[in-house]
């Protein structure tokens, strides 16, 4: 698999406007998809709790925030659900990346002005093509790129549900969310999530007893 990481500037969208606004805190999209022809994010803002009222009133203050809901509040973390009207002039970058057999391993981060995009790839070509694309309408750069490996064998949909448990917090101690919770937020039923979860960390645990 090949792995790379764009630093894309992209100034047309909250995405872009919130890191600049609240450059103290670590600020990304967890999950993103479309939602009866709207973007639908889930924002993941992590900091100083005092602040975060701030940062719900600034998103409901923009135009092109349509609508925000509160999902989970921690000591240090936020999540909220905001979508937000597709303009007709631009696409979203996901799309670009899924039709040219890209996908997402990592959440995408806001800062600044850039919207740091985390890719993976069979065929390093795909990411080549991403990169043309992408230099043609926005100034981009390369963190990375680089060839890795999955040491366990998961399957695309157990490795997303597994990136769900860790950046919901599941794994952290004390816990910030349950499967429940989780499973609330993201719209997947309970013994879905469960089933691809255990699956995920039977692999994972076998290899590493394998490996020990």
């Amino acid at each position: 698999m090949h792995k790379v990481q764009f630093k894309i500037y992209h100034d047309v969208c909250w995405g872009s406007d919130i890191g600049v606004k609240f450059p103290e805190f670590l600020l990304s999209s967890v999950d993103c998809r479309w939602v009866d022809g709207d973007v639908v994010h889930i924002l993941l803002a992590q900091g100083d709790s005092k602040k975060f009222l701030e940062i719900v009133k600034y998103l409901q203050s923009r135009s092109d925030v349509l609508t925000l809901e509160k999902l989970s509040e921690s000591t240090n973390r936020l999540y909220l659900r905001v979508s937000a009207k597709k303009d007709e002039h631009t696409s979203q970058f996901s799309d670009m990346f899924f039709e040219h057999a890209c996908f997402l391993i990592a959440p995408t981060r806001f800062e600044e002005k850039h919207e740091i995009w985390t890719l993976g790839s069979s065929n390093r070509e795909n990411i080549s093509l991403v990169y043309e694309k992408l230099k043609k309408n926005h100034p981009v750069s390369i963190s990375y790129l680089k060839e890795d490996s999955f040491n366990v064998l998961l399957t695309q949909k157990q490795q997303e549900i597994l990136n769900y448990a860790k950046h919901f917090g599941y794994y952290e101690w004390p816990r910030q969310n349950s499967i429940t919770n989780i499973c609330s937020m993201i719209n997947i039923p309970k013994t879905v999530f469960l089933s691809h979860l255990r699956k995920a960390e039977k692999k994972i645990m076998s290899q590493f007893l394998q490996d020990s």
